[in-house]
């Protein structure tokens, strides 16, 4: 081999290896290679290295669920109001309707003992005045979708309305009114004045407020227990409150509750 022929191999072998290199060190396209070069990214890519682009995305997005949807209240319906209540006593009602009996016979003006009144202060008062303070209470928390009425006696009766009314602010207002005025008078028809609430067979519940010795209007205890159970065909209730009832007039108003199924609480 000739010098020049031996010079030109070299060069061929050197020119080889110089482009093997560049090769390997990344001059090339790096989207047909696995250099890391800065090269242009290739056609249809996004530019970002291949490793990235080959991260899993993350599970996939849990589908929303509107909440359920729950019905409002009916603040309107008169079934979610409280029942009415009497010396902190709850009366329960199967038709919205109550009809208060106020015994105002002598023997309720005895008896002098502090009570409470309905604007909040402190005296003293014989029997009716307490009853009285306790029946205003009453009336001005029932809910407006009830029908009441008052029945005050001694050995007759008297009527504060012909027939139950709506508990609206007016009719509260003049029902205490009313019966505020009434004072202690006569003997004490229970049965008859009892009965007369019983008379409104729309109505199922009876409160009886009382310090339970009938002596006119029937013969004897049992007549009146008589006359009211007779009055009762529509299965009213009849919660008596005995006001420092005690002896045989105790067992009298125990008696009167019982047979309807009603309540006894003694007050004092």
């Amino acid at each position: 081999m000739t010098l020049r022929s031996l010079l030109m191999c070299t060069a061929a072998v050197l020119l080889t290896s110089g482009l093997g290199y560049a090769q390997g060190t990344g001059g090339m396209n790096p989207g047909a290679g696995t250099g890391t070069g800065g090269g242009a990214p290739a056609p249809g890519t996004t530019g970002k290295p291949q490793s990235e682009l080959d991260l899993p995305m993350g599970p996939p997005a849990a589908p929303v669920i509107p909440p359920a949807v729950v019905p409002e209240e009916d603040d309107d319906d008169p079934r979610d109001t409280p029942p009415p209540t009497i010396y902190g006593e709850e009366i329960d009602t199967e038709t919205d309707t109550i009809i208060y009996v106020l015994d105002i016979s002598c023997s309720m003006g005895w008896d002098s003992q502090s009570y409470t009144t309905l604007d909040g202060r402190t005296r003293r008062g014989p029997r009716i005045d307490r009853a009285k303070a306790e029946l205003a209470r009453s009336i001005m928390g029932l809910s407006d979708n009830f029908m009441f009425n008052l029945i005050a006696y001694d050995c007759g009766s008297r009527q504060w309305q012909r027939s139950m009314v709506e508990a609206d602010d007016g009719n509260k207002q003049s029902a205490i009114a009313w019966s505020m005025a009434l004072s202690p008078t006569g003997a004490t028809g229970t049965g008859p004045a009892t009965a007369l609430g019983l008379s409104d067979k729309d109505n199922m519940s009876v409160i009886l407020l009382t310090d339970g010795a009938p002596n006119c209007g029937a013969s004897g205890a049992s007549g009146h227990r008589s006359m009211i159970s007779s009055a009762n065909s529509q299965g009213a209730s009849i919660n008596v409150f005995g006001i420092a009832a005690s002896g045989s007039y105790r067992a009298f108003c125990q008696a009167v509750a019982g047979d309807s199924g009603g309540s006894y609480f003694d007050v004092p």
